[in-house]
Parts: structure tokens; sequence; C-alpha cells
């Protein structure tokens, strides 16, 4: 068995992984900065290995006669692969890391970010440039605050987990399987039921995963009906907010702010009204940032690839299996 690691693990996960594919395998690592699908050596490596962790790209993997049988994805969203005409290769194993890995790190961004708008610390660093000593007037407290999270998976139940610390008054989650236990959430709605929970949310999250109805569900008429003053973040999919509406209702005072990790397109247009607006905190898709970012989401990842290579060994049921 011929396993190629194309992500930068350091080499006390690359021994793990080595173990976990046994003895009688062979493990390559080679990390290539932005894959493309020219580049030879990537090629090259890619069509001598029957087990891939990580990204290739997807022209490669259909590539005529290559010998992948399984990749094993580093990330959560699988938007790559899936949500492409093309499709992933038929015949061939997709695995990711929904669901166990991003959560942590994730919920700690999230969180963050709610707190610098409701603290107004995004408007206290732009004064600072300008060293300009100005109260800018109320803060906005979580004490008693509605939360609605949609997206109610791992991620979001991390969110829902350190946001009850602040004795929120209440935490709804949004997902399609409201029969199914989810902690740390005081009630779980359909996508169509949550609609009409926004004019009493305080905090509004997207963490979401992409899906045909979930795109563009912020537009200007679901913007406008978040209860005036309210916080919306965004970690989950660029789409599903659009970023032209955002801007108008920020503009209007109608939010008291906005927490962008994801955009749409990706990056965010230099001329894109969002990068001016006072009100709209935007980080370039770094909240579930692993490699040289977390070394917890690192491990995590690892173990994660680790049972999976156990798994696949023995001939058992791959965990986390997109298709």
């Amino acid at each position: 068995m011929k396993v190629l690691v194309i992500v930068p693990f350091k080499e006390d996960h690359m021994a793990r992984i080595r173990e976990a594919a046994g003895s009688d395998s062979t493990v390559e690592q080679l990390v290539v900065k932005n894959p493309k699908p020219f580049d030879t050596s990537l090629r090259d490596a890619i069509m001598q290995a029957d087990i891939v962790i990580g990204e290739p790209p997807l022209k490669l993997l259909h590539s005529e006669g290559i010998p992948v049988k399984w990749v094993q994805m580093t990330w959560a969203g699988t938007d790559m692969y899936t949500d492409t005409v093309s499709g992933f290769p038929e015949g061939m194993v997709l695995t990711n890391v929904a669901g166990a890995a991003y959560g942590h790190i994730m919920s700690q961004y999230v969180v963050g970010q709610i707190l610098a708008i409701t603290q107004n610390l995004g408007m206290y660093a732009r004064q600072q440039l300008t060293t300009s000593w100005t109260d800018l007037g109320e803060n906005m407290t979580l004490e008693g605050a509605n939360v609605l999270i949609y997206g109610a998976g791992d991620i979001g139940q991390c969110v829902a987990k350190r946001l009850s610390g602040f004795d929120c008054a209440r935490i709804t989650g949004v997902c399609r399987d409201t029969e199914k236990p989810r902690p740390h959430f005081d009630e779980l709605v359909s996508l169509q039921r949550a609609e009409f929970l926004l004019p009493q949310a305080d905090v509004v999250v997207g963490c979401i995963p992409n899906a045909p109805q979930t795109k563009r569900y912020f537009n200007d008429r679901r913007l406008r009906l978040i209860k005036q003053g309210g916080v919306l973040v965004n970690v989950g999919r660029g789409n599903f907010v659009d970023g032209e509406a955002l801007n108008n209702v920020l503009s209007e005072g109608l939010l008291r702010g906005a927490a962008l990790d994801v955009t749409d397109p990706e990056p965010l247009p230099r001329n894109h009204p969002l990068w001016r607006n006072p009100r709209c905190l935007i980080t370039p898709h770094i909240s579930g940032g692993a490699f040289a970012h977390s070394e917890g989401t690192e491990e995590r990842i690892c173990e994660i690839c680790c049972d999976n290579l156990r798994r696949y060994r023995a001939g058992e049921e791959l965990a986390h299996r997109v298709c």
C-alpha cells in the first residue's frame, strides 16, 4: 500500500501515520504549496499512490490510469470535489474530517468576533490609528441575548457551548435533523422555521455546510429581518451571505456589525464596499486554520487520518465517508 501525504504534518505526526499504515506500506510526504494539476512532481507522485492524504487537484484525480483508491481530506468542506460539474471520480473513496476537527478553534474565532463587535473593539482599533481618545458609547451585552446558529454540527455545538457561559437567554440551532440529540442548544429548528426567529435574534452565526437551498440565504430581505442592532458572524460558506446586501444593511445601521471569515468570491475583490465598511470585520478564511495555525486542530486531523488508515487495513468501514 502506497500512501502519499501532501499536507505539512510535523514529523511526529508523520511517524504515527507510518505506524497506522503498517510496516508493509510506503508513506511519502510531498508538500506542494497551492498544488496545481500541471505540477510535474505532484502528478508523478499521485500516479504511484493508492491513498492520498490531503487535497489533490480534482483534475489530477481524473487522470487516465490513476491508481488512487481513496482520498483522505484534511478539510471539513468537500466543495472542491463534490460541487463541480465533473464530480468526484467514480469508484474512488472520499473521506473528510467534518464533525471532529475544527469545532474547538472555529468556535473561539466566532466568540472572539462577537465580543469584538459587541464591545466596539474593531471601532476602537481603527480609532487608535488616529490617536483618538473617544468613548464610542454603549456596548452590547450577551446576557439575555437570543442566539441563532445556522449549523448544529460539531462547529455549531462548540459555538453554543462557549456562548452558554455568557448567560444568553436562548441558543437555537438550525439543522436538517431536529430530532437528533445535539448538546448545548435550547432548541433545534429547521431552515424554514429559522426565518421566523430572525426578528428576535440578537446574534446570528453561520457555520452551515454548502447546499443549494442555503445559497444567498441571507439576501436583503432576510438580513433586514434580523433584530435591529444584531450581530452576524459567518464562518461556514461565503455564498451563505449576499455581500452587497450586507453592505447596504450595515451602512443603514440596521445591524451593529458583522464578521466574515468567508466571502463570495474568495478573496473578496479589492473594490468591494465591505472592505471599507467600518461595521464589517473581514479575515481571510483563517478561522479553521490547522497547519501552522492550531496544533490542537492538527492533532485531531492526525488522529482521524490514523484511525481511517487502520480501518482501511482491517477492511472496516471508513469514518467521515463522503462518497
